[in-house]
């Protein structure tokens, strides 16, 4: 009996032992899952914040468009802003030797005195002390 009871024994050490290590995985396989848990969580959680970095990114993108679009827009304007002001400076200059011209007339510039100040012509200076001048008022 010696020997029954010896493979007794083994058996008995094998079958604590298998439990034993069945316990020892059953343990080990409730921390992967746990584990597991925790990372998907956290994957869903860095997913969700890339799609919020995504839709940040394409507002962005947008509003920078959008931006751009408003920049070339005042860019055309200013340019077209600035056209005119050249025109009327060229338009007010053009007209200020007239001016100058008629007041000089009506305080009594001669025509040589409109052709030397004012730069005008002998016919224009004529015309000029002719409907400006004290001499050239007439009355209807």
């Amino acid at each position: 009996m010696t020997a029954l009871t010896a493979l007794t024994a083994i058996l008995a050490a094998i079958a604590v032992a298998g439990l034993l290590l069945a316990g020892l995985q059953w343990r080990a396989w409730r921390r992967l899952r746990a584990d597991n848990g925790r990372l998907s969580d956290r994957l869903a959680e860095a997913e969700q914040q890339l799609r919020r970095v995504s839709n940040d990114m394409g507002a962005l993108c947008s509003a920078s468009a959008g931006a751009g679009e408003h920049v070339v827009r005042l860019e055309q304007q200013m340019k077209r802003l600035t056209e005119r002001q050249n025109m009327l400076e060229l338009r007010a200059s053009a007209d200020r030797p007239y001016s100058e011209a008629s007041r000089l007339a009506h305080d009594g510039a001669d025509v040589h005195e409109l052709v030397n100040t004012c730069g005008l012509t002998r016919g224009e200076a004529e015309l000029m002390v002719m409907l400006h001048g004290q001499g050239g008022s007439t009355t209807a």
